[in-house]
C-alpha cells in the first residue's frame, strides 16, 4: 500500500497531524506538476545541500533529517520538505550508515532551537556508486524512525548525482514521485564517472628560465662566475704546488752548507 492511498484511507487525524484541518500555504514556482493527492514537495535549496554534504563523503555514506510540515493549497494537502539537519556524530561506512544516540540528541537540539515550529518529515542519506534504492537496512531503520506515511527517505548518489524519494511499509520499498520548489537555483552540473573523484596527482611545474628581451629564451651556457672560479682555483693549485716545491729545495740546501747527514739529523731531531 502506497503513501497516497495509506493516508486516504486515514482518517482526519494521522501521525499527529489532523488532515481536517491543515494550515494553506502558497508555494512557489514549481518544477513538476502537483496532483490532487497526497505529494511530496522538496525545495531546491534542500536538494543543494544534501548534494554538497554527500559530495563531501564519495566513499562512505552520510545522513540527515529532513526538515517541514504538511501543508495544504487549492488542490490538496501535500508534505513539503523546507530545511536538513546533517546527522553529525553517526557511524558509516561504503555501504550503511547508522543514527546514534549523539546523532540524535544533535539533532533534537537543533529542532529545539531552530524550527521548534516544524517537524522531521523523513531522512536523507546517500549511496555512493551503488544507485538508488533502499536496502534491507535501510527499510528497517526508515520503519523503525521515520514510518508515518507522510515521512520519506531522500536517496542521493554522489557519484551519479541520482537522487530519489521513497517510503517504506510492511518490509517493501516504494520509489515516489516528487514536485521541486524552485527557491533557488540548482547546483550545476558535473561529469561524474566511477573515478571521478580519484585526485590525479599534477606534474611538478618545470623552473621557470628568466626571458630576454621579446619573450625569447636565452641558450644555456655555464654562468661567467663558475668560469673564473675554476680559473682561479687552478692558479691556486699551482702556486701551492710552487711554494712547496721550492721549500723542499730550500730544506736540501740547508742540509747541504751544515753537512748534516740525514739519518743522523733525524735521529736528533729524535732524540730531542
Amino acid at each position: 500500500m502506497g503513501v497516497v492511498e495509506t493516508l486516504e484511507k486515514q482518517t482526519n487525524f494521522c501521525g499527529g497531524i489532523d488532515f481536517g484541518h491543515l494550515r494553506r500555504v502558497k508555494i512557489g514556482e514549481l518544477k513538476g506538476a502537483r496532483i490532487a493527492a497526497f505529494q511530496f514537495i522538496i525545495r531546491q535549496s534542500v536538494l543543494n545541500r544534501v548534494r554538497v554534504h554527500g559530495d563531501s563523503s564519495p566513499r562512505a555514506e552520510i545522513c540527515g533529517v529532513l526538515v517541514g510540515d504538511v501543508y495544504r493549497d487549492e488542490i490538496g494537502a501535500f508534505a513539503l520538505i523546507e530545511h536538513v539537519i546533517e546527522g553529525q556524530s553517526s557511524t558509516s561506512s561504503a555501504g550503511q550508515v547508522t543514527f546514534t544516540a549523539d546523532t540524535w540528541q544533535h539533532i533534537q537540539v537543533l529542532m529545539d532551537k531552530q524550527y521548534p515550529d516544524l517537524r522531521i518529515v523523513g531522512w536523507y542519506h546517500t549511496h555512493p556508486g551503488h544507485g538508488i534504492f533502499l536496502s534491507d537496512m535501510d527499510i528497517f531503520l526508515h520503519e523503525s524512525f521515520f514510518g508515518l506515511p507522510w515521512q520519506c527517505a531522500l536517496v542521493y548518489d554522489p557519484r551519479s548525482g541520482e537522487q530519489g524519494i521513497f517510503n517504506a511499509h510492511q518490509g517493501k520499498s516504494e520509489h515516489l514521485e516528487f514536485v521541486i520548489e524552485a527557491d533557488e537555483a540548482a547546483l550545476a552540473d558535473r561529469s561524474r564517472s566511477a573515478d571521478s573523484h580519484t585526485a590525479v596527482p599534477a606534474a611538478p611545474p618545470e623552473a621557470p628560465t628568466p626571458a630576454g628581451k621579446g619573450g625569447k629564451y636565452p641558450p644555456s651556457y655555464p654562468p661567467k662566475n663558475r668560469f673564473w672560479s675554476l680559473i682561479g682555483r687552478f692558479f691556486l693549485a699551482i702556486i701551492g704546488l710552487l711554494l712547496f716545491t721550492c721549500m723542499g729545495a730550500l730544506l736540501g740546501l740547508l742540509i747541504r752548507v751544515q753537512h748534516i747527514s740525514l739519518p743522523y739529523w733525524i735521529q736528533r731531531m729524535a732524540g730531542g
